[in-house]
């Protein structure tokens, strides 16, 4: 046969046979009247290595496997081999069976919301209902770079269930105390150039406790156990991302004013 009619009975390609030449998978038949000659030898170990590679085997490992194993100690490097492989593909299905369960959800996300996002339902529709609000466009912006964050936070990781199980507890009440505590931000944030003043700062913490009443309005042991895992939030790549996403430093220090609760919150 020729290369071609080789690759062809292998349901391979000429390149692949090419390829495994040049590992030493395959031998090379000598030069015969301008084309070189495969026999049925060179279509049995190509099928066998194809067999084994479609198997998941990696080529690295192939040669040894090729042959029957002539003793015992052959035939365990064998089995340790495919157990590793055996492991891998389970490693792969778990990452496969994720990976499927994430675009299921975004698809079923773009179906109902009209958008991709890794923010619950909940978190879209509290966002939606604050954007159809008379805000100002200063006080919008602030909204929209707020989900921004949140949207960054559940690329990590999902947003935990305390978060959607309160989000979903809000009222119009609490809506309307939530974009009073934003417009007192931005309020703050319009004559603040660099420096705060300590009436600036007791003027925030104060908002960073409304902050935090509004979120116990809806459920106290909800509130606190949040507050407890905001604690673990005062690292460098957090405030990184908020300095980001709000230069101004009214947002800096609200968002120190809230950890600081958290703190207080976790000792006790």
């Amino acid at each position: 046969m020729q290369v071609k009619d080789l690759a062809t009975l292998a349901g391979t390609t000429v390149r692949t046979v090419r390829y495994y030449h040049q590992l030493g998978l395959l031998g090379v038949p000598e030069q015969g009247q301008g084309w070189r000659s495969y026999g049925f030898a060179h279509l049995t170990r190509l099928m066998r290595i194809r067999w084994l590679v479609e198997s998941g085997v990696p080529l690295s490992e192939v040669p040894h496997m090729l042959a029957p194993p002539a003793n015992a100690d052959e035939r365990a490097v064998v089995i340790d081999d495919l157990d590793g492989v055996l492991a891998t593909i389970d490693e792969r299905i778990d990452t496969l069976k994720e990976q499927r369960h994430r675009v299921a959800t975004l698809l079923e996300r773009v179906h109902s919301q009209g958008r991709l996002s890794p923010l619950p339902p909940a978190v879209v529709r509290l966002y939606a209902a604050l954007a159809q609000r008379p805000l100002s466009p200063a006080l919008a912006e602030s909204m929209r770079r707020e989900r921004d964050l949140l949207e960054l936070a559940c690329y990590h990781a999902p947003l935990p269930d305390d978060v959607v199980a309160l989000v979903e507890g809000l009222g119009e009440d609490q809506l309307d105390a939530i974009c009073g505590i934003w417009e007192e931000c931005q309020a703050l944030a319009a004559h603040v150039s660099r420096r705060l003043t300590p009436i600036d700062r007791d003027r925030i913490t104060d908002l960073a406790r409304q902050a935090v009443e509004v979120a116990e309005g809806v459920d106290r042991d909800i509130a606190t156990r949040l507050l407890v895992r905001a604690a673990d939030l005062d690292r460098p790549p957090v405030r990184a991302a908020v300095h980001l996403a709000y230069p101004s430093p009214v947002y800096r220090e609200l968002f120190a004013a809230v950890l600081a609760l958290a703190a207080e919150r976790s000792r006790r």
